[in-house]
């Protein structure tokens, strides 16, 4: 019963915390017991009697409807009928603010100024009919109530504006974050899989021209580079499933020569040159750079322990240029080969 009755005050708060119906609620109720006590001993015609059913038909609507409206209208009726029965300091009017202020705050602009005008038509009508003193306090109070009710309302507005952003923010973090998470990984898989083929095809043309053991180092590098790209791409997916952020160290530029030195284990000279201010370098950059310069070299491809043309790749703090490449056979015809790269 309680429970059921929570909910719905949780439904009748159209997004407001449960509290703000439950005070509003509470106080219609206080007002209307307050109404009908000052007219203590009740005598016919019964006008408190029938106010307070009235009152009663609308905290009923209240709670079961959506709109508002009808417990506008109700609220007004039930004060305009126990001023029928009039007393001194009469409380029933405080109604009128109160279902002014609950006007503002849930309904539209338009409804709210309704509610105001209507409240205040009722005060005015029983101040000329003699049946309510001070008006002008009660009309303060109405107004009162309509400008915290907007005032509520304006401040829902702005929290679910806030919430909005918030829910962009996030998923645009989440979106560069993807974002990164993707070129991490390929950065990975391009990396060792291009060392890989080199090793492979270097095994390949080795075991052709009998060099066994050239082509058993080459197999082993390419091994261990496919292994060492499985546990990164492990660690990744480890780092994304924790629930805490990682601690270990992004690879930066004391790493680049141990990336140089993997492409020369695969038969690639490459001369590096470090300068300028290398912890800003990112070793994605220089990963980058050597990776795209393999993409210009030719097709055929020569023998482990041929010699290649070195030539330079120097990490600067803007850039990072490498150029490892092939002396081209005859049949391979020519190609640009020093055409710079930016990582």
């Amino acid at each position: 019963m309680i429970a059921g009755l929570w909910r719905r005050i949780e439904t009748a708060g159209e997004g407001y915390p449960p509290l703000y119906p439950a005070v509003t609620l509470a106080g219609a109720v206080a007002f209307t017991l307050g109404a009908l006590v000052q007219r203590l001993p009740l005598a016919p015609p019964w006008w408190a009697v029938i106010a307070t059913m009235i009152s009663a038909l609308s905290l009923v609507f209240d709670l079961w409807l959506m709109s508002k409206i009808p417990c506008i209208l109700l609220a007004a009726a039930a004060t305009a009928v126990f001023l029928l029965d009039p007393v001194a300091y009469d409380v029933a009017p405080l109604m009128l603010a109160l279902t002014t202020a609950i006007a503002a705050a849930m309904e539209t602009l338009r409804w709210g100024l309704f509610a105001a005008a209507l409240s205040v038509g009722v005060i005015v009508v029983g101040s000329q009919s003699g049946h309510l003193d001070s008006p002008a306090v009660y009309v303060l109070a109405v107004l009162c109530g309509w400008l915290v009710g907007y005032m509520i309302m304006y401040q829902k507005l702005l929290s679910e504006n806030e919430v909005r952003r918030q829910s962009e923010r996030a998923d645009r973090a989440a979106g560069d974050e993807r974002r990164r998470i993707a070129r991490e990984i390929h950065d990975v898989i391009a990396h060792s899989l291009s060392i890989t083929v080199l090793n492979v095809t270097g095994a390949r043309r080795a075991l052709q021209e009998g060099a066994t053991d050239e082509a058993i180092e080459a197999l082993e590098d390419a091994e261990r580079l496919g292994r060492q790209a499985m546990t990164e791409i492990r660690y990744i997916v480890k780092v994304l499933g924790a629930e805490a952020a990682s601690t270990a160290p992004t690879p930066g530029a004391d790493d680049i020569g141990r990336l140089v030195d993997e492409y020369r284990r695969a038969g690639v000279e490459v001369t590096l040159d470090m300068s300028g201010d290398l912890p800003s370098v990112p070793h994605r950059s220089a990963r980058r750079c050597i990776g795209s310069r393999r993409s210009h070299w030719p097709t055929s491809s020569s023998t482990p322990g041929s010699r290649r043309r070195p030539s330079p790749c120097r990490p600067t703090r803007r850039s990072c240029c490498a150029s490892p490449t092939r002396t081209p056979t005859p049949s391979a015809g020519p190609r640009p080969m020093d055409r710079g790269s930016t990582g």
